[in-house]
């Protein structure tokens, strides 16, 4: 792990569930000393008919689940999601911490407002791959895209041509 990068990570649902279809959840653990999915976050990905056949997979020891202390503010309340609110309010309570977060808004509320290191799960992935976890980052994100997993054509390019593989044009 390179040690410019934070050692915690705290996680949205879109991620876990993006790595988890592609069976590769167990990057976060490969690539962060701690993560912490705040328990609203938890639960939605664990008390939802949704992902009933997958509860197991975010049953994993090395998911700390954690409330953050206090409620998150007016502003996150008003704009974002309760999971998306949480987890930006839990980053903002730890030092040196990462959020790996997909959905644009909270992204930018999350960085612009709130000064925080965002990561998105393209952005895992070439860390993965610059670490020798995952030989590429095209088939992984063709297997989130099949599974539903929303990628724009523009994102997928942008991976692909900065992990050095061939644009995913056809995809």
């Amino acid at each position: 792990m390179a040690d410019d990068f934070p050692k915690t990570v705290v996680c949205n649902c879109g991620p876990l569930i993006a790595l988890a279809g592609v069976n590769q959840l167990s990057l976060l653990s490969r690539l962060f000393n701690q993560i912490w999915v705040p328990a609203v976050v938890h639960q939605e990905l664990t008390g939802s008919r949704r992902f009933a056949n997958a509860r197991t997979l975010f049953e994993q020891p090395w998911l700390q689940i954690r409330n953050p202390l206090g409620s998150c503010d007016a502003f996150l309340a008003a704009q974002l999601d309760p999971g998306e609110a949480a987890v930006i309010t839990l980053a903002r309570q730890l030092a040196d911490t990462e959020v790996l977060i997909d959905e644009r808004k909270a992204r930018r509320v999350a960085e612009r407002v709130y000064g925080l290191h965002i990561l998105g799960t393209g952005g895992l992935l070439l860390r993965a791959k610059a670490a020798g976890l995952v030989p590429g980052v095209r088939p992984l994100l063709t297997a989130m895209r099949k599974n539903g997993y929303h990628l724009s054509d523009r994102l997928l390019n942008a991976v692909c041509q900065a992990a050095g593989e061939a644009p995913a044009a056809a995809l």
